[in-house]
């Protein structure tokens, strides 16, 4: 149901108007942020004239309660203004009252200038009654300029615009730190005066404040209301927004006259439409109506502007207590009160020019781009990140300034690019015309809730610049970036769609296609133009019997493969016992460190070339021919490895890495056939829960790879007990400790992982091949109907003639232009994030056996016999991976379908970062903490699993079209793999001698690359509940063409 005057609206190219709009909605946020932030410049300075106290020896400072009055006092106005004048422009008119916000400010403004009092406390009560109603002006602007920015913008650049207006508010901060260090300059040319402390004896305690700055403060404040002044005219000429006047006022052709002259074209009123248009949309915003429509989308845009204002306005409020400790001001007491005045606006200036500002200007120009949903993201994280460590290195940062200016910096550049401008922008937007200032107004206001904390809070507990509190704060406000990171999971993309689509007004399937229903991410589902009968019937086909048969016959595979991977770290240290032992060292044998590498590692390296190369066959012989070739190296080489013999320790140690390495050889083929199979064979609403499934099974492997070896080094000790190695030197106990029979041990631990390869093989040549390849790759459509039809027991018809269009239609290469312009972004994507995965997720696993003693799992080496050394490793590595890692599998498979693999993935990164992060800082701490210790590690795991290492390997099954799909999964696992060779042969090395510092040193890097992983998974795209061939563009459609994140075509 389009209306003319909205489309012309939403079509309309970038005019003159637009333009004139934004500087005319701009100046009001310059005079906002100048009013709010100038207070910052000016709070040292009225401590000085009015709180002055001799006996303290110090510079005058505000009382706590008086600093938080005259700092937080604005910010109530702000709020109530917020919802004042917000609740206004829905019921008067965005026009009608937008303009009384400009005079509140101008008159505030001035008056403020003119708190005048006979003491100091009238003067302060003066001053803060006069910024509560300044406040109030400003509070106002928020809802009303967003508002009538949303609603004159098109569609295409509507977030650009909404954007630049806020941008001008980082314009108003650079100007508040300008024009106070300008005014305090020249005072300080006419009335320069010693430092508080400079001569005492000569009273330079009093001199020092000057009595002119009386004067300064109060210019400084009252230049806010001259931006006001200019822009009062331009805002009364403005018309009322045609979508307010159309459908609220019901008036069209008012309307379309206001916007014919503005966009100097004919429009059509259509008021019957208008009227449609209105009688569809009188639900009121308290109604349950509006609560199923926009419930969540309002929960999650008051949330992440609550929790962003804590840290922005926190940030900006107390950084005149943080400019010190980076070195841009002096101590108070070396410098008079000008002085002071001057270098806190200059280190605001700063600040705001080099961190502040170009963060608002890279999101306008990168808005309609990248979306408000990834710059929201990716601003929270960094956030979060830059204050983690400036939190946690604080008194070390103190010392080096530049890198301390540096990181604080970014935090605000990264607010600005980032949830700073995205929660003024996503209100705007999300919500029906009806309600929409009023749901922007009540964001805005949570907001300035969020501020009053930052304000009334981190404030007091900063004002006495306590390195200590200043660190306790940052952590604080980390935290809640954090938080804000997963509440953003509660909006919407809402670039390139009208305002009417986004809220559902229009009738259509609005916001997420499904008429503003609070769905959190797009999910397109563009019409197939080509579809095929055998491959409908495979993607609406309900869960049956030969989904769960296909689920366990791939997953067996999987559990062989983690099975045989990860059993070595159980062992690995019983094989240094019992080939490397030297006397004259006083310790227990131990793997050098190229043989350790060799024999954690080797097993990758085979994986890698096995991905590569049977990912290749599986797209030229078929995914059938090739699968259960796999199953018979692993198994014959799992009895390989426990039979390497040989007549030395070097000669043994050979010989398994041999049979390892075609154990990986055959483990690699698993990964791009059980992948492919899967997906090939499940219906589109299962198919992330299936592969997931298949994929979980390695959490299984690991778990039985503990539970068979715990098990067994039981069974070995009890019947083979021995002395510690460090319990009676004189009888030998560091010879006997290492038990003869523990030779035995390792090799049955090895060799059991070929059983569930065996078990499996007689399926796996069951299977038929999948409907896919036959139809779209070998061009048999009858073939392909025929086995479909046995396993779904239906009736599918051949369809020859389309199979055969859809194979012509689709016969460009892997390494052609037309594969890398559809899919190159995608493969990228999924290869780096991959790599960047599990070179943290291999390092924790392969590594863990030297974490396990740290963390109180395990016992020291030399207090245990060689068997009871495995039975420790094991029983730590089974419980991690029961309570960490299997329950991450497992909610991935139970939650795939719901959230989508884009935000699971992007969660799993950024937890796994943060847990690493705090492990690496605070390492030190941990160790006397084992129970906190184990427990961070153990959520990594669960995070991992319940994020990346499910969802890369769930994605290249998706997103590849059937002709390269295989190989495209192999060479994003390859990449997988090389990452965990950095992981086996890097952080290997770095954790070997068990030095705290070295585990240290590792989780920090794991951290860092887990947040790459972050920033790179938004390079591939949400593929839950479309076919395959919508997803890589086989069927003619939309699909393919690298997006990022899908937008519905208008």
């Amino acid at each position: 149901m389009a209306i003319a005057v909205l489309n012309a609206l939403d079509t309309a190219k970038t005019q003159w108007y637009h333009m004139t709009a934004i500087v005319i909605a701009g100046m009001g946020f310059f005079t906002d942020a100048y009013d709010l932030f100038v207070i910052t410049t000016v709070s040292k300075l009225l401590g000085r004239l009015y709180y002055y106290n001799p006996s303290t020896g110090k510079p005058g400072k505000l009382p706590v309660s008086v600093n938080n009055l005259v700092t937080g006092v604005a910010l109530v106005g702000t709020l109530s203004g917020q919802l004042f004048f917000g609740y206004l422009g829905d019921k008067l008119g965005r026009k009608k009252v937008y303009g009384i916000t400009l005079i509140m400010m101008v008159v505030c403004a001035i008056c403020s200038g003119l708190s005048f009092g006979s003491t100091s406390g009238s003067v302060m009560t003066t001053l803060c009654f006069f910024r509560f109603w300044l406040g109030f002006g400003i509070g106002g602007d928020y809802p009303l300029s967003a508002t009538i920015m949303s609603e004159y913008a098109n569609k295409k650049t509507r977030g650009a615009f909404i954007a630049a207006v806020f941008a001008m508010q980082g314009v108003g901060i650079i100007f508040a730190g300008l024009v106070s260090m300008t005014l305090s300059a020249i005072f300080l040319h006419y009335y320069d005066t010693p430092g508080f402390n400079k001569n005492p004896a000569e009273y330079s305690d009093v001199f020092s404040t000057q009595p002119e700055a009386d004067y300064l403060w109060r210019i400084v404040l009252m230049i806010g209301a001259l931006p006001a002044i200019v822009t009062f005219y331009w805002r009364m000429k403005m018309p009322e927004t045609a979508r307010y006047t159309a459908l609220i006022e019901g008036n069209a052709k008012q309307a379309a006259s206001d916007m014919g002259s503005v966009l100097e074209i004919e429009i059509q009123a259509e008021q019957d439409k208008v009227a449609q248009f209105k009688a569809a949309n009188e639900y009121s915003m308290l109604s349950k109506e509006f609560f199923r429509r926009h419930g969540k989308h309002l929960i999650g845009t008051t949330t992440t502007w609550f929790l962003l204002d804590i840290a922005f306005y926190s940030q900006n409020l107390t950084q005149k207590d943080i400019f010190q400790n980076m070195g841009l001001t002096e101590k108070p007491q070396y410098v008079n009160a000008l002085r002071e005045v001057f270098q806190t606006s200059r280190a605001m200036f700063i600040v705001a020019m080099f961190g502040t500002f170009p963060g608002y200007w890279f999101t306008v120009f990168l808005i309609e781009r990248l979306g408000r949903f990834k710059i929201q993201l990716v601003g929270f994280f960094m956030m979060s990140f830059f204050m983690f460590i400036i939190g946690f290195k604080y008194i070390e940062l103190r010392s080096h300034k530049y890198t301390f200016a540096t990181l604080y910096g970014l935090t605000f550049f990264f607010a600005n690019f980032g949830p700073n401008s995205t929660t003024f922008v996503l209100p705007a937007e999300l919500f029906p015309t009806r309600v929409r200032s009023t749901c922007h107004a009540i964001s805005a206001a949570c907001g300035k809730a969020g501020a009053m904390v930052g304000a009334f809070g981190v404030q007091t507990y900063t004002l006495d610049s306590d390195p200590n509190k200043i660190k306790k704060a940052m952590l604080f406000l980390a935290f809640t970036n954090m938080l804000g990171f997963c509440f953003t999971f509660m909006v919407t993309e809402t670039k390139g769609r009208s305002l009417e689509e986004i809220s559902g007004e229009d009738g259509g399937n609005g916001s997420n296609g499904t008429g503003g229903k609070n769905e959190t991410q797009m999910t397109a589902t563009p019409q197939s133009k080509m579809a095929i009968a055998v491959l409908a019937a495979l993607d609406n086909a309900k869960t049956q019997w030969y989904h769960m048969t296909a689920i366990v016959i791939a997953g067996m595979g999987f559990f062989t493969d983690a099975y045989d991977l990860f059993c070595i770290s159980t062992v690995s240290k019983l094989l240094g016992r019992l080939y490397y032992y030297d006397p004259s060292k006083g310790a227990p044998g131990k793997l050098p460190q190229g043989i350790n590498n060799l024999v954690v590692g080797v097993a990758l390296v085979g994986t890698l070339s096995g991905q590569l190369f049977f990912g290749y066959l599986g797209d030229k012989l078929g995914r059938k021919r090739v699968y259960g070739v796999t199953l018979i190296i692993m198994a014959v080489c799992a009895i390989g490895s426990g039979l390497s013999f040989g007549s030395s320790s070097s000669a043994v140690m050979t010989t398994l890495c041999f049979f390892r390495f075609w154990l990986g050889f055959g483990i690699g083929g698993d990964y791009p056939l059980s992948a492919t199979i899967m997906s090939e064979y499940a219906n589109k609403t299962t198919r992330g829960a299936f592969i997931a499934a298949v994929f979980a099974m390695q959490g299984v492997g690991i778990i039985f790879a503990g539970l068979v070896s715990m098990t067994l080094s039981a069974i070995f000790l009890r019947r083979y007990p021995a002395p510690a190695f460090n319990a009676n030197p004189t009888d030998y106990s560091d010879v006997l400790s290492t038990q003869p029979e523990a030779d035995f041990l390792w090799r049955i631990v090895l060799m059991l992982g070929a059983l569930p390869a065996i078990v499996t093989f007689y399926w796996r040549m069951k299977m038929p091949e999948t409907a896919r390849y036959t139809a779209l790759i070998e061009g048999n459509a009858k073939q392909a109907a025929t086995d479909m039809c046995h396993v779904l027991e239906i009736e599918i018809q051949a369809e020859q003639d389309k199979v055969a269009q859809f194979k012509a239609a689709n016969e460009y290469k892997l390494l052609s232009g037309e594969f890398f312009r559809r899919h190159g972004k995608h493969l990228i994507g999924t290869m780096t994030t991959w790599f960047l995965l599990d070179i943290a997720f291999y390092s924790q696993n392969l590594t863990q056996k030297d974490i396990f003693p740290v963390m109180g799992l395990t016992d020291k080496p030399k207090t245990v016999n060689a068997l009871m050394e495995v039975f420790q490793t094991s029983r730590a590595m089974f419980v991690v991976a029961l309570l960490g890692t299997f329950p991450g599998y497992w909610f991935t498979v139970a939650f795939i379908e719901k959230l989508g693999r884009y935000k699971i993935q992007l969660v799993g990164f950024f937890m796994m970062s943060v847990f690493m992060l705090i492990m690496g800082v605070k390492y030190e701490w941990l160790k006397n903490n084992p129970p906190v210790f184990a427990t961070l590690y153990g959520l990594t795991f669960f995070f991992a699993n319940f994020g990346p290492n499910s969802t890369t390997f769930v994605l290249p099954a998706e997103l590849f079209p059937t002709r390269v799909r295989s190989t495209c999964h192999a060479i994003s696992a390859a990449s997988g793999k090389a990452g965990a060779m950095v992981g086996a042969f890097g952080i290997q090395n770095l954790t070997l001698d068990g030095k705290p510092k070295s585990i240290q040193k590792a989780m920090m890097i794991l951290a860092f690359t887990n947040m790459l992983g972050f920033c790179f998974t938004f390079m591939v795209t949400e593929t839950k509940g479309r076919s395959l061939e919508e997803i890589s563009g086989e069927d003619g459609g939309n699909g393919g063409k690298n997006e990022t994140q899908m937008s519905d075509d208008d």
